[in-house]
């Protein structure tokens, strides 16, 4: 792969890391605020909300476009696939799961159980650590990787068009079950894009571009509950987010990709930041909308900033530990 093409995959992935941290700092119901879309602030954040749901799908989709790059029936490459992927997958799962039980105990929201079996179904639900069910799918299609892998194998425009098709049908957006629907479509959208490298390279002139992007904010944000286009919306704001990367100022875009690289750390514990600030300021600050829009906006950016802060300073404090808990990234 080019050098510019994984800069660009870098730098994308820490736009929709932020996306992510916009999703879950919204805080209407902190506030105890209506969620009627006529309110000025459910009309915000609701519009915000639909047009950050092309993080997820993303992130989805690169992880398939290089899970892809190669073939997993040699026995040999399966195993060591597998080995790979304990290391920079199940290793930060388990982990990052486990550092979200101290939140969920401090403010009383651990569920204790009676058999130490069902801790088990806790982390592999992520109940510790929501955010961490994205990482719990991608592994889950890795493993199950041989019982599909025969449809790149044959690599049949046909076939893969009937298996797109299917998969898209069966997509429900926002849908986080395990395995999720929009997981496998977008991870197997992925696949196909690695197999038609090409069709990532090509760029929308801006003219078109500007009419196209203008339609998907207008439908985010005076259509959020329309859902006959709700998957059509997601797809065209994946399309317009690879395609404005193009038109990113120079200093921002290098100022970003300086960063990328603690895209996963500032996912796995932004939660924790961004939730408590939230719920700290509604106890203050209850049923007021300005309040409430103020940190909504605020928020997210000063939970990314604390976040890269802390990553940055446990990555200079235990580098070794760094690594290792975060997969080999960074």
């Amino acid at each position: 792969m080019d050098k510019n093409l994984s800069e660009k995959i870098k730098v994308l992935s820490f736009i929709c890391t932020v996306m992510v941290v916009y999703r879950h700092g919204f805080n209407l119901h902190a506030f105890g605020l209506n969620d009627n879309i006529d309110s000025y602030i459910a009309f915000i954040e609701y519009g915000i909300s639909k047009l950050t749901e092309v993080a997820v799908p993303y992130f989805f989709i690169v992880s398939g476009f290089f899970f892809f790059r190669y073939t997993y029936y040699d026995k040999n490459e399966y195993v060591k696939m597998l080995c790979k992927k304990i290391h920079s997958l199940l290793i930060p799962f388990i982990f990052w799961n486990i550092v979200g039980i101290i939140p969920l105990i401090l403010m009383n929201q651990f569920v204790f159980e009676d058999y130490p079996w069902k801790y088990i179904l806790q982390l592999f639900h992520s109940d510790w650590n929501g955010v961490l069910w994205y990482v719990r799918d991608i592994m889950t299609l890795m493993v199950l990787v041989p019982l599909y892998a025969w449809i790149f194998v044959l690599n049949n425009r046909w076939l893969y068009g009937v298996v797109s098709i299917l998969l898209f049908l069966n997509w429900i957006p926002v849908d986080c079950g395990w395995v999720s629907t929009e997981g496998m479509f977008f991870f197997f959208l992925g696949g196909l894009l690695q197999k038609n490298e090409s069709v990532i390279k090509k760029r929308i002139p801006i003219s078109l571009l500007t009419v196209l992007g203008t339609i998907w904010i207008i439908s985010c944000f005076f259509f959020p509950f329309f859902w006959h286009i709700h998957r059509y919306n997601t797809l065209l704001g994946i399309i317009i987010l690879w395609q404005t990367y193009h038109y990113l100022p120079k200093q921002l875009f290098y100022w970003i990709l300086n960063i990328s690289s603690y895209s996963f750390f500032i996912y796995v514990t932004h939660a924790f930041i961004v939730k408590g600030m939230k719920v700290s300021i509604a106890h203050y600050f209850w049923g007021n909308e300005v309040v409430a829009l103020i940190s909504y906006i605020i928020l997210p950016l000063l939970t990314v900033g604390i976040s890269l802060y802390l990553g940055k300073a446990f990555n200079k404090l235990l580098p070794n530990t760094f690594r290792i808990v975060m997969g080999g990234r960074g």
